[in-house]
């Protein structure tokens, strides 16, 4: 739009601000014209959450769908799990599985956790991991969870690095839960492995 920013620009400044009224509105409006993927996943967001308006989870869903038909990861997650819990559109596993992988594929952190709460435990680990060594708090919290019972060291050290890398309580708790039924020898190591798994993933991210 010359000699100006588009109604779906300003739309997109709106919710940054958390001005939901006012961003649905500009959205609503905006996307007819100009059918950005962006858009639609923001507007889908208001939608499932009830910003600015009711909820609205099946507009909710056709918004997330229009986002990830234009490959869009954010929406391709969120519609994969729109399908994957059968919420605003039929249910349907495998088509929620083919939108988490593409949305992974994209560096969608979320998907990556996704996939992994639908695969057999060796491919679970491994998206899991993917997803930790790219600071994702949730998937260092899934993967603790996973490791507990064959290493409840490692496990503990990725709440360690969860903690450090600022995550909040729950991560906090959750380790302190599990030191609690540790040795000093234990929580001593798991401390010094979580240090140098945060380290590691921020240079990663300095390094991009």
């Amino acid at each position: 739009m010359f000699g100006g920013r588009s109604k779906l620009d300003k739309g997109l400044d709106a919710f940054e601000k958390s001005e939901w009224k006012r961003s649905r509105k500009l959205l609503e409006g905006a996307l007819q014209d100009e059918p950005r993927p962006a858009g639609f996943y923001h507007l889908g967001v208001m939608y499932w959450r009830g910003l600015g308006g009711p909820v609205d989870k099946t507009a909710a869903a056709d918004c997330f769908e229009r986002g990830a038909e234009f490959g869009h990861p954010g929406a391709q997650t969120a519609y994969g799990i729109a399908l994957r819990s059968g919420v605003g559109v039929a249910k349907n596993n495998d088509l929620a599985m083919t939108q988490f992988r593409s949305a992974a594929g994209g560096g969608d952190r979320e998907a990556m956790v996704q996939i992994a709460t639908m695969s057999e435990p060796d491919e679970a680990r491994r998206w899991l991991m993917r997803a930790s060594d790219l600071g994702y708090a949730p998937a260092m919290a899934h993967l603790s969870d996973f490791l507990m019972k064959r290493d409840p060291v490692a496990a503990l050290s990725w709440l360690y690095a969860a903690v450090t890398l600022g995550a909040d309580d729950a991560a906090r708790k959750r380790a302190a839960a599990l030191a609690a039924e540790m040795s000093a020898k234990e929580i001593e190591e798991a401390q010094k492995i979580g240090r140098d798994h945060a380290r590691e993933i921020r240079d990663r991210t300095k390094a991009r």
